[in-house]
């Protein structure tokens, strides 16, 4: 028997109430669905910061890890996160494009950026979590910045781009609240806020309390 000919014998009152039943519990599904799309599978941490010019931070993460935020001669800051034993190994660049002449990693001038442009929004960014997978995505890198001396350049930005899904990473967004310049326009200080998002299976260093967090898209 066709939906048509079971809508014809059933009352208009009855059917109406069969219609009403199915959206309900259609809405339902879609509800739990997003729910579990939206609940907090990774952890994050925060904390703040203040530099006056000529200032470097650093604040131990845990996991071997150190987050970094370097003093430059613009004046701006620097941002990395690198192992504490091999701290020329920047863990944020291999995983955020553009791999050329990136500001992200830049609070302050630099890069087509001026002091504005570049404290007025918040500075996000991918990181590895590992020395194995921070190995293979850098080690593909060349390949992807020079692709013209490869036999196959579709298949090097192909290699790299899965190595960087497939790699654990965490996420970092650097917020800074506000910031003073002198009579020349130049940073004097920024105070800023660090969030750092991680795999809940991730150990911070005891001096960070983690707590319930979404993980990043």
């Amino acid at each position: 028997m066709s939906i048509r000919n079971v809508g014809e014998r059933l009352p208009a009152a009855l059917l109406l109430v069969c219609l009403i039943a199915a959206r309900g519990i259609i809405a339902t599904k879609a509800r739990a669905n997003e729910n579990r799309a939206q609940s907090p599978a990774c952890q994050l941490v925060s904390f703040k910061a203040v530099l006056d010019a000529g200032d470097n931070f650093e604040r131990e993460l845990g996991g071997g890890l150190l987050f970094r935020v370097r003093s430059q001669k613009d004046p701006n800051w620097f941002l990395d996160i690198v192992p504490a034993e091999a701290n020329t190994q920047d863990y944020i660049y291999p995983v955020n494009l553009p791999l050329r002449l990136n500001p992200n990693q830049t609070l302050g001038p630099g890069n087509g950026e001026t002091v504005k442009s570049s404290l007025a929004h918040p500075h996000q960014m991918r990181f590895l979590l590992n020395r194995s997978d921070y190995d293979r995505v850098f080690g593909l890198i060349g390949n992807v910045l020079w692709s013209y001396q490869t036999s196959d350049p579709d298949k090097a930005l192909t290699d790299y781009t899965n190595a960087v899904d497939d790699a654990s990473k965490g996420w970092l967004k650097v917020t800074v609240s506000s910031y003073k310049t002198d009579a020349k326009g130049a940073l004097t200080r920024i105070k800023l806020r660090v969030e750092i998002t991680t795999p809940p299976d991730f150990q911070f260093a005891p001096h960070l309390n983690p707590f319930p967090w979404p993980c990043h898209p």
